[in-house]
């Protein structure tokens, strides 16, 4: 008995026997995610029963690494509520938002630990991050034939030099490599100042995906996770220059330069193995993005806009309240919301003084969110504030223009982890290791302070900078180990050489 592996678009794969069938991350619908603004690249909504016809009559796993809209699609888990043999398979996430919402969809959802293996003819287990506001994990599957590690969008690259030395050979592997964050396309920057940060992002990714590739060494690299196209937001987004949102010329190009070449192409209902497209798929032309445009419904058009800005003051007083017993540094950075162009249009929330403030402007240091009042109309709704930032939709401006955690955790952290989220960063772990580069020894903090990366796997690039292998932030040795974007600091010190290394 021999397992087939296709693969369905964006990051759905489904890997089936007889008798049974795993299928990971269905998005399969024509609508997209994130209120209209993220679309399938190639669309993939018209193979929906396709797959639901190759799951009938099987016993049917299936497994969602993570709660967002591109990978927990409501409308293709309701196709599969009648299926008479079918469980959903989710990490045991400490933030039950994903199990509560599968609960109450009437599907039978189980959690899953790490490492808990499960499965019948095909076998699998999976790796879990859950820090704080990020939930994602990777999976790891045994089938009849052929062994796949589908990373998605987990973002556990300082792991996999562990990780590796317990599995069996790879032969497909499978992680995201294109961009899938509001920084820096929706942030108020000069353009060639946007694009610059695109390319560093860009070139940071598609180094993890390389690393990725040279640590597991798989039989094939299989991209997916992206890119999605953004049809009825600005056309630059699915052009893929100058952004994060890359597409897969981009990937081929540079893992080329990187001399890796067993990657495979395959186009959604493709079958995946030795003899899959071997082409990049290419990005959208403008005339099939306007087609697409003309053929399908932009979500975002039919949203209510029922914004009241003393709703919203509640909606932010009752997140301050959440917090209010945290210690917060006094140089934490405000947050400005603003709906208009008049002071009477916005709100300050004071994170270091734990207020809410109303008709002024927020004064430096400060983060700036400006957007329509429909949304800030969903922010009062019980849509997650992750989801509602992925649709793209709004304007931020920073003053100055560095990146910091606790703000970044305020607006993206559900009320159910806000609290816990600040404390795990505020207490990140402070143990020390000493790295080597060339024949200099520094310490440094073992824990990256963005989202706790561990540095031990860290390289050092040609510029002296210590590289997180999480989401590449970089350290400058030669600083004290600060990070330039973020003024955040690993507190490098140069240790002193031994007489035996100098030579004296």
């Amino acid at each position: 008995m021999s397992a087939d592996f296709t693969f369905w678009g964006h990051n759905c794969f489904l890997i089936e026997t007889n008798r049974e069938a795993l299928l990971i991350d269905p998005w399969l619908n024509d609508t997209g995610a994130f209120f209209g603004s993220w679309h399938q690249w190639p669309p993939n909504g018209h193979l929906r029963p396709a797959v639901l016809k190759r799951c009938a009559e099987k016993k049917l796993s299936v497994f969602l690494s993570h709660e967002h809209q591109d990978h927990f699609d409501p409308s293709t888990l309701a196709a599969l509520s009648t299926h008479p043999d079918c469980t959903i398979f989710i990490p045991a996430y400490k933030d039950k938002f994903l199990l509560d919402a599968l609960n109450d969809m009437g599907l039978h959802a189980l959690e899953l630990a790490a490492a808990e293996p499960r499965g019948g003819d095909i076998q699998f287990h999976i790796y879990i991050d859950d820090s704080g506001i990020n939930h994602d994990a990777a999976i790891f599957v045994a089938a009849p034939g052929f062994t796949l590690f589908n990373q998605n969008d987990c973002k556990i690259f300082d792991r996999l030099p562990m990780l590796v030395k317990d599995l069996p050979p790879i032969d497909y592997y499978s992680v995201q490599f294109s961009g899938a964050n509001w920084h820096p396309s929706n942030f108020l920057l000069a353009e060639d100042q946007r694009r610059l940060l695109a390319k560093k992002k860009v070139l940071s990714k598609l180094r993890n995906v390389a690393s990725g590739i040279n640590t597991l060494a798989p039989l094939f690299f299989v991209p997916a996770a992206g890119p999605a196209f953004f049809p009825f937001l600005a056309p630059a987004l699915s052009a893929g220059t100058g952004t994060i949102f890359v597409h897969q010329h981009e990937l081929d190009k540079y893992l080329a330069q990187s001399s890796i070449r067993n990657v495979l192409y395959p186009r959604p209902g493709e079958r995946v193995d030795g003899n899959a497209s071997r082409l990049p798929i290419p990005g959208p032309t403008p005339e099939e993005v306007a087609h697409y445009v003309a053929t399908h419904r932009d979500v975002w058009a039919s949203i209510d806009d029922t914004f009241s800005p003393g709703q919203f003051a509640k909606i932010l007083q009752r997140r301050l309240a959440l917090i209010a017993d945290i210690a917060l540094p006094a140089d934490t950075p405000s947050i400005g919301f603003r709906w208009g162009s008049q002071p009477s249009e916005s709100m300050v929330v004071d994170l270091a003084g734990n207020a809410l403030l109303s008709g002024l402007e927020p004064q430096p240091p400060c983060l700036v969110l400006g957007a329509s009042t429909k949304y800030f109309s969903l922010m009062c709704g019980k849509d997650r504030w992750q989801d509602i930032a992925l649709s793209l939709r709004a304007t931020i401006e920073r003053q100055p223009d560095i990146y910091n955690t606790i703000v970044n955790i305020f607006l993206f952290a559900d009320e159910s982890n806000l609290a816990e989220s600040l404390v795990r960063n505020l207490n990140l772990s402070k143990e020390r290791i000493v790295i080597t580069h060339q024949g200099a020894q520094y310490a440094i903090n073992r824990y990256c302070p963005h989202q706790g990366g561990d540095l031990a796997y860290a390289i050092v690039d040609d510029e002296l900078h210590v590289v997180c292998p999480r989401h590449s932030w970089r350290f400058d040795l030669a600083c004290e180990g600060i990070c330039k974007t973020s003024g955040m600091s690993i507190d490098a010190v140069k240790l002193a050489s031994k007489p035996s290394e100098t030579g004296t």
